[in-house]
């Protein structure tokens, strides 16, 4: 229980450092708060697994691999959203929403085909508890960062 909120204490410490930071652009070599947040992440992530040296670099370079495919299909997503978008305003025929729909389950689709093969490439280095106590500690950082997103965001209503 102790050291699960030195975690979240940690957690809320990180993303209140990195909401406070300066915007991008101020000073060299800043690192954004999302890669600064990565970067956490990663280390707790071989923390939280107790993994050697190899098996870290293992699991990192799968995971920046998997986290770059991610990144860009959600980038194609989000382009796909911003034309539909434009289409709503704009008010093209049902065909043409129907090929945009297309398009975006087949981006949906990716994702999710994307993600069940990092998981199963993660069977060439882990065992099964190992892939159980990672998937474990992903719902968990999420969910402990949400929690403290929603708390920094209670705080600030408070003071205005």
């Amino acid at each position: 229980m102790r050291y699960l909120f030195v975690m979240i204490s940690f957690i809320i410490f990180i993303v209140m450092t990195c909401i406070a930071q300066p915007p991008e652009g101020f000073g060299e070599g800043k690192k954004r708060p999302s890669e600064r947040l990565e970067r956490y992440k990663k280390v707790q992530m071989i923390e939280m697994l107790k993994l050697d040296e190899e098996m870290g670099l293992k699991l990192i370079n799968r995971y920046n691999n998997h986290r770059k495919n991610i990144q860009q299909l959600e980038k194609e997503r989000g382009e796909l959203m911003d034309k539909i978008e434009s289409q709503v305003q704009s008010s093209v025929a049902d065909a043409e929403f129907q090929k945009s729909f297309s398009e975006l389950i087949d981006i949906e689709r990716k994702i999710t085909d994307t993600r069940k093969k990092y998981l199963e490439s993660l069977k060439e280095i882990f065992s099964n508890k190992q892939i159980a106590e990672y998937l474990i500690f992903e719902r968990n950082f999420m969910k402990d960062l949400r929690n403290v997103v929603n708390d920094v965001q209670k705080q600030r209503m408070r003071r205005d």
